[in-house]
């Protein structure tokens, strides 16, 4: 830990997760709970004083603190201090009108007023681009927009900032399915798709139907209204490259290094061999992101470089999908065909089943069968519910069957008791008249 004031700490007891992606801020998650061991660095855990971890410095710029006990419990997102550096620094001159410039000279120019140097691989970039008006803004949205017309990248070591066509490294790494992949995930995201758009330039006009527009109709995109274009082709390369006609599609897995095979250090940028079965992929890509952590048992996550499905690409698997269920399906009248149906020799169905149509049934009733035979709906049709909901069944009598056979009750209605036979029917009343006997008797 690190104070404005100079003050340094040893921070103990605290995890740490970085996360860095290309040409994105580079973060910090610490957190901890403050102890008698650690308070004294605990005490330095301030908005805009600075940890240092694996010998680079991130600023605090979120800080949350809650009771934990008589203690608390601290987590801070602080980012590195390029980006902090950079943003802080303005550049008022303004280079007017349109002007080429090399990177170095633009470099030269958005890095004024900072502590930190440039170095510039030129392999692969253009000698120059044209930017107009460049300079009144902070420092790392002049370098952001550097990198973006160049279409470069940049990278801070120490107080050296990198910028290169890519900072990668290709390797022959593997990432593989259950060989030292754990949970990958795939997301697809089509919200953005559009399939037609139109370009103005200086009295001139142009407009693209992407071929996606056969599988999802019309979508229309943001027009480009730009008054430089005075040639309809480039007006037109211009409007086709802003179209966004494609599926992007990004993997996200967390990494077991298996150090005893050799296979170790991939890094932000590298490109790597991503064998992932179940997702039908076995390409090489480039990782694009880094999430590591202090924890040394806990496996890094990485998110890999986007697929990209163009839009003669969905075009071309839909019409193979549709000319698969062309094959199966009668587009008319929507029922499979029979030629579509292949039947084995040993295969046999009941007279009169046709295994290419899908059944229907109607309701039954008591003169005719449908989804029950006209038997048992008329059984069912029979059952008697009460008023609580539950079934109602009909006691029996002489004549009549109920809870038992008519014979049984007739049996049971007449009991033997000694030579005389008994008729229990009559027992209630007969228990009533000795009750009110013996009322009687006690009254008196």
């Amino acid at each position: 830990m690190h104070s404005l004031t100079g003050s340094v700490e040893l921070l103990a007891g605290f995890s740490v997760t970085r996360n860095s992606g290309i040409n994105n801020e580079k973060t910090i998650s610490v957190s901890g709970v403050r102890t008698v061991v650690n308070e004294h660095a605990v005490a330095l855990i301030k908005n805009d004083n600075i940890f240092e971890y694996k010998s680079e410095f991130y600023v605090i710029k979120k800080l949350n603190t809650k009771p934990i006990g008589e203690s608390i419990k601290i987590e801070a997102t602080a980012v590195h201090k390029m980006f902090i550096d950079l943003r802080d620094n303005y550049v008022y001159d303004t280079q007017k009108g349109e002007k080429a410039y090399r990177p170095e000279a633009a470099l030269e120019i958005a890095l004024s007023g900072t502590p930190y140097a440039y170095s510039v691989d030129t392999t692969g970039l253009p000698t120059s681009v044209t930017i107009e008006n460049f300079g009144d803004a902070n420092s790392l949205s002049l370098l952001e927009d550097i990198v973006k017309k160049f279409g470069a990248e940049f990278e801070c070591v120490q107080n050296v900032i990198f910028v290169a066509k890519e900072i990668a490294r290709v390797t022959d790494n593997q990432i593989r399915y259950k060989f030292n992949v754990q949970d990958p995930q795939q997301e697809i995201d089509t919200s953005d798709i559009k399939t037609y758009i139109r370009g103005f330039g200086k009295g001139i006009e142009a407009e693209y139907t992407s071929p996606l527009a056969s599988v999802l109709g019309i979508r229309h995109a943001d027009p480009v209204r730009d008054d430089r274009y005075t040639i309809k082709a480039d007006l037109l390369e211009r409007i086709k490259n802003e179209l966004y006609d494609r599926i992007d599609i990004s993997i996200t897995l967390t990494y077991v290094e298996l150090l005893e095979m050799g296979i170790q250090d991939i890094r932000k940028g590298d490109y790597v061999w991503c064998i992932l079965d179940p997702f039908g992929i076995d390409v090489q890509l480039r990782v694009t992101e880094k999430e590591d952590y202090s924890d040394p048992s806990k496996s890094p996550k990485y998110t890999l470089g986007t697929l990209t499905k163009s839009s003669t690409d969905i075009v071309s698997e839909f019409n193979r999908t549709k000319k698969v269920i062309g094959k199966v399906i009668d587009g008319t009248t929507g029922k499979i065909k029979s030629s579509a149906v292949t039947i084995g020799q040993y295969t046999q169905f009941e007279t009169g089943y046709d295994p290419s149509q899908i059944p229907r049934y109607s309701l039954a009733s008591t003169t005719t069968d449908g989804l029950m035979s006209s038997a048992d709906f008329t059984k069912l049709a029979s059952i008697v519910l009460g008023p609580d909901g539950q079934v109602s069944i009909v006691l029996a009598s002489e004549t009549n069957n109920g809870l038992m056979s008519a014979a049984d009750f007739t049996k049971l209605k007449h009991i033997k008791v000694g030579t005389e036979t008994v008729d229990i029917s009559t027992l209630p009343q007969q228990l009533e008249s000795i009750n009110q006997r013996l009322t009687a008797l006690e009254n008196k």
